[in-house]
């Protein structure tokens, strides 16, 4: 492995088969293809894939900082660094590919990033509007879609983690279902009545990758019709702040209701029996 990989062995190693089939739009499209170049570029540098991820968490916070300034350019800056910070963290897992790195430690430290960031980003959507207008009703709306955006991702990090606490506790081995993209039930679709119709788009837009382009749509309105902007911006921080902890305390108490934690443990995984000869 040479310290000046040519774009084509880059490619070769650090992408992943079907990096453009599988996963969001804005991955599939933008950050997975343009990554490559800072790929190259970190190679060179000799960068680590940790290092990379600490700059892409800088670069979300810088972001929550500058939009909790709450003025047009700010707000365009914010933007610009969290697609920074988005590009980066595409990067970082293919430097780590590159080098044979990839570890545990490196998927740990990208699910901080994530957390982090989502976190900041909420709270600084209110605080932002909370800081020009002087109502601090807009820095509550700012915790609600914080609190919301975090149920929504602790609802799926406690459950592996449960999941997990019971394989520890367990004395039987178990053969896993699924694994290297598959899954036992396959992912579900947008359903076609009931209020699924309404909680399915609901939750598409309140994935990172929609919050982003969201903000991206709002981004050539603060230029150039600020007015429209602000009302704009207020008006999402209204929908998120009411519909994102709605949507995840939803969530929460469909999964215990119909113990689907339980369920999915039991999809994945089955005990191993030994038979009499062993």
């Amino acid at each position: 492995m040479t310290h000046s990989p040519s774009l084509a062995e880059l490619r070769l190693r650090s992408q992943k088969q079907q990096h453009r089939v599988i996963g969001n739009w804005l991955a599939r499209h933008v950050a997975r293809p343009s990554a490559i170049y800072g790929t190259w570029l970190a190679v060179r540098l000799n960068l680590t894939a940790n290092q990379i991820t600490g700059a892409a968490l800088l670069a979300a916070i810088g972001g929550a900082v500058a939009l909790g300034v709450g003025t047009p350019s700010s707000f365009v800056l914010a933007v610009t660094l969290w697609h920074l910070a988005y590009w980066l963290d595409h990067v970082d897992g293919q430097v780590a590919r590159w080098s044979g790195s990839a570890s545990l430690d490196g998927v740990y430290l990208d699910y901080l990033l994530h957390h982090v960031w989502s976190l900041s980003q909420g709270f600084a959507l209110g605080y932002g509007l909370a800081h020009q207008t002087g109502e601090l009703a807009w820095t509550v709306a700012g915790f609600a879609i914080a609190l919301g955006w975090g149920l929504l991702s602790l609802h799926n990090d406690c459950r592996y983690k449960a999941i997990f606490q019971r394989l520890k506790s367990e004395r039987r081995s178990f053969r896993i279902d699924g694994g290297s993209g598959d899954r036992p039930a396959p992912a579900p679709p947008w359903p076609k009545r009931g209020l699924g119709m309404v909680t399915w788009p609901a939750a598409k837009l309140c994935e990172p990758h929609v919050v982003l382009l969201t903000l991206t749509i709002l981004t050539p309105l603060a230029i150039l019709l600020p007015t429209v902007w602000f009302i704009t911006w207020q008006t999402y921080v209204i929908v998120m702040a009411v519909g994102s902890p709605t949507l995840a305390l939803g969530r929460i108490v469909q999964s215990v209701r119909q113990q689907k934690v339980e369920g999915e443990f039991h999809r994945w995984f089955h005990p191993i029996i030994s038979s009499p000869m062993d």
